[in-house]
């Protein structure tokens, strides 16, 4: 389906990262979550680019959250406005829940967005499945969909979310894990569940890394999912 949807609502979620929520058309579906083309008018002329839904199928609108750049696209994606128009085309892709599996997400940055999605769906639809969300981020302030997060966590007792930082200041107030993500962060995660899916997403080197983690541990190919954010590092 490709349609004309008004903005919602526009707002930063981080200090390098933004959202956006526009109409959802009536009749619009998807799988929880795909991902559509979002065609902006940019200072470069028209032009569309993939973004995963970081919204639930089960919900009245669709939601986008992006890394930000000096890209045409992405200043035109900051600078939208409720009342302004963008083109939808979707929905597509393959990175989706597995509804019969516990699963364990793992995301770096803005890859939150589509894992966050299949949260909101495991909540919403009041899943018996467990999941747990390993989420890396540099710092406190980078942490995208904080606020939303902890309130999944107050409403759906199957979901935890495990937070670490990688170059928070050693100065600040912050008292969860630090570093890297690692092998006995997956350990401690999959320990919450029983026979879980995994998924990926983030950038190519996060999701690189954290498979090879994976499959070092044993875990087989084909619990695996991932999908990887081009073009920030």
């Amino acid at each position: 389906m490709i349609y004309r949807a008004q903005v919602l609502e526009s707002r930063p979620l981080t200090p390098s990262a933004h959202m956006i929520r526009v109409e959802k058309a009536p009749g619009f579906d998807y799988l929880p979550v795909q991902f559509c083309g979002l065609e902006l008018a940019t200072s470069a002329g028209s032009e569309e680019y993939p973004m995963s839904l970081a919204s639930s199928p089960t919900q009245e609108f669709l939601e986008f959250g992006a890394r930000l750049s000096d890209s045409p696209w992405k200043k035109a994606f900051a600078a939208l406005r409720p009342g302004d128009e963008v083109e939808i085309d979707g929905a597509y892709g393959h990175f989706v829940l597995d509804k019969g599996r516990d699963a364990l997400f793992v995301a770096g940055g803005i890859g939150i967005t589509p894992l966050k999605g299949m949260a909101e769906y495991l909540a919403d639809t009041r899943s018996p499945r467990r999941a747990v969300l390993v989420y890396s981020n540099r710092s406190q302030e980078e942490i995208a969909y904080r606020k939303e997060l902890q309130g999944l966590e107050q409403t759906d007792p199957h979901f935890t979310v495990l937070h670490t930082l990688s170059r928070e200041p050693g100065s600040s107030a912050w008292r969860g894990r630090r570093g890297r993500i690692d092998a006995a962060l997956l350990q401690d995660a999959a320990s919450r569940l029983i026979d879980p899916t995994y998924y990926l997403c983030g950038r190519g080197a996060m999701v690189m890394e954290v498979g090879q983690l994976l499959l070092r541990l044993g875990i087989p190919r084909e619990r695996i999912a991932f999908e990887v954010f081009r073009g920030y590092s």
